[in-house]
């Protein structure tokens, strides 16, 4: 096991500095010895799985803040991916421990928590999606069933996985987040 060693001093925060190429590494190794074992045992759990791709994004981000210009996106990128596998595996785990009713009671909890303090939800959205051959089909999924039932152009109706189903909460969370100041923008100027 590594040692990993620090400035800090536990329970005080440390004043604005720039990362330091060296202990974010020595931070990476540390993440990897004590995170890795729980994701390649055999057997591996969810939790373990997304504990070695959290010890794997810190890896990433050493590497990111020591890359040069040519190297920043490819580099951005692998910690982005490593973090996303990371919270599927959350996900994977919060379905596998957590009842069905208390995740769908969740879901909807949070549209109504987001419009009661004023955030912004994602009432419905359409995508068209473009499959191999040129093929499109036009999915839709909607507030009233709480992001969980995807439309399909035909009108068939197919419920999301439960894991997937909070992949795609979280993400129309942060699109309705990302897009919310466009549209204060226009309902300003208009």
């Amino acid at each position: 096991m590594t040692t990993y060693e620090t400035n800090a001093v536990p329970g005080q925060l440390q004043p604005l500095a720039p990362l330091d190429p060296q202990a974010v590494r020595q931070l990476g190794q540390h993440a990897l010895d004590v995170l890795m074992p729980a994701a390649i045992e055999p057997g591996s759990t969810p939790l373990g799985e997304a504990a070695g791709q959290f010890a794997l994004a810190l890896c990433s981000l050493a590497r990111l803040v020591e890359a040069d210009a040519d190297d920043q996106l490819a580099q951005g990128e692998d910690v982005v991916e490593r973090l996303r596998r990371a919270s599927l595996h959350v996900h994977e785990h919060m379905v596998a421990t957590v009842p069905t009713a208390d995740l769908e009671a969740r879901s909807a909890e949070l549209i109504e928590s987001c419009i009661e303090e004023g955030l912004p939800v994602v009432a419905s959205v359409s995508a068209d999606l473009l499959l191999s051959g040129g093929r499109t089909v036009r999915l839709r999924l909607t507030k009233e069933t709480v992001h969980q039932e995807v439309e399909v152009v035909d009108g068939d109706t197919v419920r999301l996985p439960a894991a997937d189903h909070l992949m795609v909460r979280d993400g129309l969370h942060e699109l309705g987040r990302v897009l919310a100041p466009l549209t204060q923008e226009a309902i300003t100027q208009a």
